[in-house]
């Protein structure tokens, strides 16, 4: 419906840059897009970490690691710190080990990635605290999510129906990762690094 030649769709508050790194909230819609972002940037993150553990040959870390993420990727749509919180520090941990030991890869990738994350945390506290408020007729109401594309359905309809149930595998997964994260850390710590040689360079004689 449009009236007075303004269309009734709802609008963003902060442009994409800001609502990704540092978002702020006005209205009910802004609390449901920072949500449908954050299911956006957990799932890649499980599945990109899916695709380098397979090709690491880690299918079943790979797969874990997916998994985690998948699910607290729903519990960041319905509004969950727990598995915000959650995601942020367990990409954190494996970031800070991996620059430790020297396997992080790309610095910058992870510490964007990393910062996107703790925008999420953020966000989802903040979208937390909005949604007690009392709700206004007028407001975006989550009722009101499109479900017109893939991409739709998949942020705005699966999180609803996987999340109440998930949870409750959600967290024993993240002990899961987490133990296996620190056997792996304890394995690299033993591995003996091999000696270095001493580079012996032989004096040529160079008299007739």
């Amino acid at each position: 419906m449009q009236t007075l030649g303004l269309s009734s769709t709802p609008q963003p508050t902060d442009n994409l840059f800001k609502r990704l790194f540092w978002p702020s909230i006005e209205t009910q819609y802004d609390v449901d897009l920072l949500g449908q972002q954050g299911f956006y940037v957990c799932t890649a993150v499980g599945g990109v970490s899916f695709l380098l553990l397979l090709f690491l040959g880690m299918p079943f870390v790979g797969m874990l690691t997916a998994a985690v993420y998948f699910l607290a990727a729903c519990g960041v749509r319905e509004r969950s710190i727990a598995a915000s919180a959650l995601a942020f520090a367990l990409y954190l941990t494996g970031f800070a080990g991996g620059m430790v030991h020297g396997g992080g890869g790309n610095p910058f990738v992870g510490l964007v990635i990393t910062m996107l994350l703790f925008s999420n945390l953020r966000a989802t506290v903040l979208a937390r605290r909005w949604s007690k408020q009392p709700d206004d007729e007028t407001e975006f109401h989550p009722s009101d999510r499109s479900s017109t594309s893939v991409l739709d359905r998949l942020s705005n309809q699966l999180p609803p129906k996987i999340w109440p149930r998930g949870k409750f595998a959600f967290f024993p997964l993240v002990g899961l990762y987490l133990l296996l994260a620190v056997v792996g850390l304890m394995m690299t710590k033993r591995i003996p690094q091999p000696p270095q040689q001493p580079v012996m360079i032989e004096r040529l004689d160079t008299r007739p």
